[in-house]
């Protein structure tokens, strides 16, 4: 039973244990409405922040949200969680309540962020739904379709051609992308003053999400306010907002085009998971057995990837040409081996080995499948060569694939690039701000930063990775290494026995088996091989 209600038709209301909250302030009820309409109900706090606190400079406008969060959590208990990357609401305790009305009636917020996104939701929530229109729904066993529509232009003469160039670069960046579909550009454009709800035309270009936005110029600067929306309820499931200048053109749409579509891919694939989720089990296609593997496998627990390797095996059986299907697999089997979930790794490897040899020929163009084979490549099969080339492929059939960017950092990790593997993992988070796999980026940044001597960033990144990351029990070998050569031998003991704790039975074998190659820092691969000699035995209890 949700212990907060918020109710977003009519004046804004909110319920504790069914008792109105008094005396929340305005931002804090807008704050509250906002993560209610996101994917998950979570956002970053950048954007809570630029969204609230329009008018205030970046750090001021943090710690006015900083402020805003304590008296929250007061007011809601654990009903709301953040951390230094985002804020959001806890599904099983919040239920937001849509009903007839006018969205957040009479609610005003001096903020202009907040008054832009107020306005898009008020218009695409008055959009008359046709009773005949079913909720669109992405036909069984294939990738979703995506609209882009053309965007307004604020301010600017109607022969302007800036917003159509924005409009253009997005198409382009989220075509390269094999997760979804993208309807071409004239297609989207011939509606462009049609008078039609977010359903009609969703249902005149056969999509199931819309992707809309709106260009604002002043002076030398640029505001591009985007939308995406579900084209079945006309309900937004992920909005952001991208302030740049007009310094050159062709550069400008570019950086816009690939941060759109960077952050896009992610967001979309959170809807589609919800969406797969609402599918009977026994009706579901490959496709959304793969989606719904997702969550369990991005995790890091050894139960959740064996609940992801299930789902997995029922994808491949459904879809036995399915390259992703197999790669997806292959990917979880190289988690068993590496992060030494099994006492017999060499088993794991096989079985990533025989996942990976069924998806290579089947990979075709997709940058998602080359992006899971090279973290086989490199995790499982200790084959650092291939695995930069397929992730190089990855980025060259999709730049704006984060993921991609992401196993780039690494491979540069184990071949000794540390350098350079830095500026991957930075376009990785760039690219999916969000992502939930922002904790092993913090880990592949560590690594590189270890190997480089920088022991203190080293610790908080990984300790900052798993905070993010709670159940990622195998990184404490990383925590345990890095304070040893650190020279903090008591932490580093602290941290080695709740690594063993999480793998009853290890031996220096099983460890070195597992393991992927790691000749590009000897010093740590020494400290981890005298686990066994490091850390002394628990002390006994008793008297």
């Amino acid at each position: 039973m949700p212990r907060v209600v918020l109710h977003l038709s009519g004046s804004f209301r909110a319920e504790r244990e069914g008792i109105p909250l008094e005396g929340l302030s305005r931002r804090a009820q807008g704050l509250l409405a906002y993560l209610g309409c996101q994917p998950a109900m979570r956002a970053e706090r950048s954007a809570l922040a630029d969204l609230l606190w329009s008018d205030r400079g970046e750090s001021q406008a943090r710690a006015s949200l900083r402020q805003e969060l304590s008296v929250l959590r007061k007011a809601l208990g654990d009903a709301v969680e953040a951390n230094r990357q985002a804020v959001w609401l806890v599904p099983d305790h919040v239920e937001i309540r849509h009903g007839p009305g006018v969205f957040l009636q009479g609610f005003d917020l001096q903020s202009e962020g907040f008054e832009d996104w107020l306005r898009a939701q008020r218009q695409m929530r008055a959009a008359p739904l046709p009773a005949h229109a079913p909720v669109a729904a992405a036909p069984q066993g294939t990738r979703p379709t995506l609209a882009v529509l053309p965007f307004s232009e604020i301010g600017a003469p109607e022969t302007d051609m800036f917003a159509e160039g924005i409009v253009e670069e997005i198409t382009g960046a989220l075509s390269r992308s094999r997760d979804f579909n993208v309807i071409a550009r004239q297609s989207t454009f011939a509606l462009r003053d049609a008078p039609l709800s977010v359903p009609d035309i969703a249902e005149r270009l056969g999509a199931d999400y819309l992707l809309e936005g709106s260009v604002r110029r002043s002076g030398d600067r640029v505001r591009i306010s985007v939308q995406l929306v579900s084209g079945g309820d006309g309900h937004t499931r992920w909005a952001e907002r991208f302030d740049d200048r007009l310094d050159d053109l062709f550069d400008l749409q570019d950086r816009i085009a690939a941060h759109v579509a960077g952050q896009l891919s992610p967001n979309l694939r959170a809807a589609e998971i919800l969406r797969a989720r609402r599918q009977p089990p026994e009706v579901r296609s490959s496709y959304d057995l793969v989606l719904t593997s997702m969550p369990h496998f991005w995790v890091h627990d050894p139960e959740e990837n064996r609940r992801a390797l299930a789902l997995l095996d029922r994808a491949v059986e459904k879809d036995p040409e399915s390259g992703h299907a197999h790669a997806m697999k292959a990917w979880c089997h190289a988690h068993e081996c590496c992060y030494l979930w099994t006492l017999k790794p060499d088993t794991a490897r096989a079985a990533a080995r025989a996942a990976f040899d069924r998806a290579l020929p089947r990979a075709g163009d997709n940058s998602a499948t080359m992006t899971a084979l090279s973290a086989v490549a490199a995790l499982a099969l200790r084959d650092f060569s291939s695995s930069e080339d397929l992730a190089v492929r990855a980025v060259e059939l999709d730049p704006n694939n984060a993921w991609a960017f992401l196993r780039l950092g690494w491979v540069e990790v184990y071949l000794g690039r540390h350098e350079s593997s830095l500026g991957y993992f930075d376009r990785a988070q760039e690219l999916s701000p969000l992502d939930p796999f922002l904790f092993n980026i913090d880990f592949g940044r560590s690594a590189a930063v270890r190997a480089m001597g920088r022991y203190d960033e080293a610790v908080a990144l990984i300790e900052r990775g798993l905070r993010a990351a709670p159940k990622a029990h195998w990184a404490y070998r990383m925590l345990f290494g890095t304070l040893w050569l650190k020279g903090d031998r008591d932490r580093a003991i602290e941290a080695g026995r709740k690594w063993l704790a999480a793998h009853p039975g290890l031996s220096t074998e099983t460890l070195l088996e597992g393991l992927p190659s790691w000749h590009h820092d000897p010093d740590y691969l020494k400290v981890l091989t005298d686990f066994a000699k490091i850390i002394p035995p628990e002390p006994s209890g008793g008297t």
